[in-house]
């Protein structure tokens, strides 16, 4: 009788596995992978750049450069780059920080696709931030070519935004390992509510603070010309329609930041709730500044960097509210370790 042990898929306890058996001539190749820390700095790569993209992009509009090239994607018509003027070299220089922003984008998207452990949302989020980009270059260029419609600038701004919010969350994001599900919240759910509220009316605080600029001075366009239209309301109007929505977010906030000290939340909730709290005093504080001064371009931008800031802010505050255990990882196996000795009759 055959007493032989027939080896299964398995293998047999007792048998040893067969080699694989490989061709003569084929190398098996290895997939390149990223570092988790390498995929992290191509991240903050590309939040960096993208809040630079906001402040070129305000100094395009505050110089008059928004028509400095006329055209899309050529700076003129027959001309890729710009005559040796300011207008143009402004806007021609705001368009390479936007190419310089694309390939960062592009390879964060690569460094999460090949990231080791790979992560599916941070896939989503590096490639939503590709996607983003060719969008806003695209409507950038019919903002170029409706002659800078204030509408679609307002558009424009709000989109990037978005994009600065994506950049924030993917940067967080990366810098931790996150179990599916396993979040849970370190801040009482009503004052998770109350900021649902604060980041609705910061939404609605940015808007008013587009249109606000649509109704100002600073069309866009060089000095003199008068080609981009204006916004068909009073610019005062629409300032205090801006400020009132700012105070109101202000106290939300306050009355967030005490809720936060009152109850039993982690010193990192609340510390980021203070700088948000700070931040936004100050923002409020340059904006009743450069509308008394009459809007002097360089407090505009420095406006400008205030909200970069206070987006920046309000997001990563929001994310310090929840907690993500770390992914658990299966324990290493340690093979030919010999066993320890152990003495009979010690104690």
């Amino acid at each position: 009788m055959d007493m032989s042990v027939q080896p299964t898929a398995e293998g047999t306890p007792g048998t040893r596995r067969r080699a694989p058996v490989r061709l003569p001539g084929v190398s098996r190749r290895r997939t390149p992978t990223v570092s988790p820390s390498l995929s992290h700095r191509l991240d903050v790569l590309a939040l960096v750049l993208t809040a630079l993209i906001v402040l070129t992009g305000a100094g395009v509009r505050l110089t008059g450069s928004g028509l400095g090239c006329a055209d899309w994607p050529e700076c003129s018509v027959g001309h890729l780059t710009p005559a040796l003027q300011f207008h143009g070299l402004v806007e021609f220089g705001n368009r390479l920080v936007t190419i310089v922003l694309t390939v960062a984008v592009a390879a964060a998207f690569l460094g999460s696709i090949f990231r080791s452990p790979r992560r599916s949302d941070l896939m989503w989020l590096s490639g939503g931030l590709v996607g983003g980009v060719l969008a806003q270059a695209v409507l950038g260029g019919i903002v170029v070519y409706t002659k800078l419609n204030p509408y679609l600038v307002m558009v424009h701004f709000f989109a990037t935004m978005l994009l600065l919010v994506d950049a924030v969350v993917l940067v967080h994001r990366s810098t931790r390992d996150y179990t599916p599900g396993a979040g849970h919240l370190l801040v009482p759910r009503p004052l998770i509510r109350l900021f649902y509220g604060a980041l609705a009316l910061l939404a609605l605080v940015i808007a008013a603070g587009t249109a606000t600029t649509g109704a100002g001075p600073h069309a866009g366009d060089a000095s003199g010309q008068q080609v981009a239209k204006r916004l068909p309301i009073a610019l005062r109007d629409m300032a205090e329609l801006h400020s009132s929505l700012a105070l109101l977010l202000i106290g939300v906030t306050i009355g967030l930041v005490v809720g936060l000290h009152m109850g039993d939340v982690p010193e990192r909730v609340r510390r980021a709730a203070r700088i948000l709290m700070i931040v936004m005093v100050a923002q409020a504080g340059v904006g009743y500044t450069q509308y008394f001064t009459h809007l002097p371009a360089l407090l505009v931008e420095v406006h400008i960097l205030g909200v970069t800031a206070l987006v920046i802010g309000a997001t990563r505050t929001f994310l310090a509210c929840t907690y993500h255990a770390p992914e658990m990882l299966p324990a290493p196996v340690v093979l030919d370790r010999p066993e320890p000795s152990v003495a009979i009759g010690a104690h």
